[in-house]
């Protein structure tokens, strides 16, 4: 039987968890961050002020950032739209 003294066992018990935290802190450094945004944003056109803007939300109307008139789902053209044509 292996023969430990109270002192030996709580620091055995403390290293232990020890360990694990820093693990837990290594492998949430390395690790992948989240992506909180859509991969995609969609650019749409004011059709009182002109103003471009892009759009995040998934709606069928939109506000203006600048004037605060609502646009109806006639966007622009993104980037990416426009290089999946060609």
């Amino acid at each position: 039987m292996i023969k430990l003294s109270f002192d030996q066992a709580v620091a055995y018990y403390v290293l232990f968890f020890i360990i694990i935290f820093a693990g837990s802190m290594v492998f949430a450094f390395f690790r992948k961050p989240k992506q909180w945004y859509p991969k995609e944003f969609k650019l749409w056109q004011c059709s009182i002020c002109g103003f471009v803007y892009s759009h995040v939300f998934d709606n069928d109307i939109t506000v203006c950032p600048q004037c605060g008139s609502f646009n109806k789902r006639e966007h622009l053209e993104s980037s990416q739209e426009k290089n999946n044509k060609q």
